[in-house]
């Protein structure tokens, strides 16, 4: 038997839930609030800024803000449907209100994974990386993340839950599809980013060494060039990894409840509200941690904003 202190056996808000749960809806209802403006700036900031369009990296960054961007629309629809107009009742409006933030999580999760993988081969094949990461290659990575994403969220309307009238997550969600998502959308994309950074801050350390070693016996400007160029992708590098470490322990909490739902049904008893709002913090911070570690990012923010807020004055400056 669930905890029922948010939602009664007929999926409906229970009026007897207590403080707490309460203080965490209305934090939920800020962070969904943070989650669509601070994702929508991101794009806004892409599209107007020709040096972020022109950049690959900011095709998977802005691959990232849009799967970030649907969590919070699908979080605003689990609200209304689970917590306002009670549409839980019906099989498809239930399993929606889950398979949206699966969706977005995994694509989430292997955009993040695809950031990770342009920043390995922009180190370990500098030479020929406008060769093989083109914006045409970045795009369809993208289109094969959210086709692979929406198929496996998919999968929960083809009979792969346990929904049996009462819409909690850890009711309706089987525990097997749990335990693969925690798998698949989770632990394996973690794991190979700490391979590949690994490997990356290996190789660039030795790179910089290098050219440092060359600039001492021959002050050549191309070779200058390339060590800044290098400290740049190490960067970048730096702050996916800060972003990895954040989604890590943002979702860290809710897999955890998953996997032991998962391997002992029942057995967690406690409320799922609490760490699905831990994990939903993770869709905002991302905008706010490129923001705070690049200057262009910023200066997009700010064109973004005074494009929308203040347009007469954009237009005359």
């Amino acid at each position: 038997m669930r905890d029922e202190t948010v939602i009664n056996s007929t999926g409906r808000v229970d009026g007897s839930g207590s403080v707490f749960t309460t203080a965490v809806l209305a934090v939920n209802a800020l962070v969904v609030l943070l989650i669509i403006s601070s994702n929508s700036l991101v794009l806004a900031a892409i599209r107007l800024d020709s040096c972020l369009r022109e950049d690959i990296r900011y095709i998977f960054i802005g691959g990232l803000a849009i799967a970030d961007l649907l969590f919070g629309l699908s979080m605003t629809y689990n609200f209304i449907t689970v917590f306002a107009l009670y549409w839980v009742d019906s099989y498809y409006g239930c399993l929606t209100a889950y398979v949206m933030p699966v969706i977005s999580l995994t694509a989430s999760s292997f955009s993040v994974f695809l950031i990770t993988v342009d920043q390995y081969v922009s180190v370990v094949y500098a030479l020929r990386y406008r060769n093989v990461m083109t914006a045409t290659t970045a795009k369809r990575l993208l289109r094969a993340v959210w086709c692979g994403s929406v198929f496996f969220g998919c999968t929960v309307y083809m009979g792969w839950n346990t929904y049996d009238g009462r819409c909690l997550m850890l009711d309706a969600m089987s525990p097997s599809f749990l335990l693969t998502m925690g798998t698949m959308a989770y632990m394996l994309p973690i794991l190979c980013m700490i391979v590949l950074y690994t490997r990356i801050l290996t190789i660039a350390r030795y790179h910089v060494r290098q050219i440092a070693l060359q600039e001492q016996i021959n002050q050549d400007p191309l070779l200058r060039e390339r060590g800044v160029k290098l400290q740049r992708e190490v960067k970048m590098a730096v702050t996916v990894m800060i972003v990895l470490g954040v989604f890590t322990f943002s979702w860290l909490p809710l897999v955890t409840v998953q996997f032991i739902d998962a391997f002992n049904p029942g057995f967690y008893k406690g409320d799922i509200l609490f760490p699905a709002t831990i994990a939903s913090f993770n869709s905002f911070y991302n905008p706010f941690i490129y923001g705070f570690r690049y200057k262009e990012v910023r200066r997009a923010y700010r064109r973004a904003l005074k494009r929308t807020f203040c347009p007469k004055l954009t237009a005359h400056s």
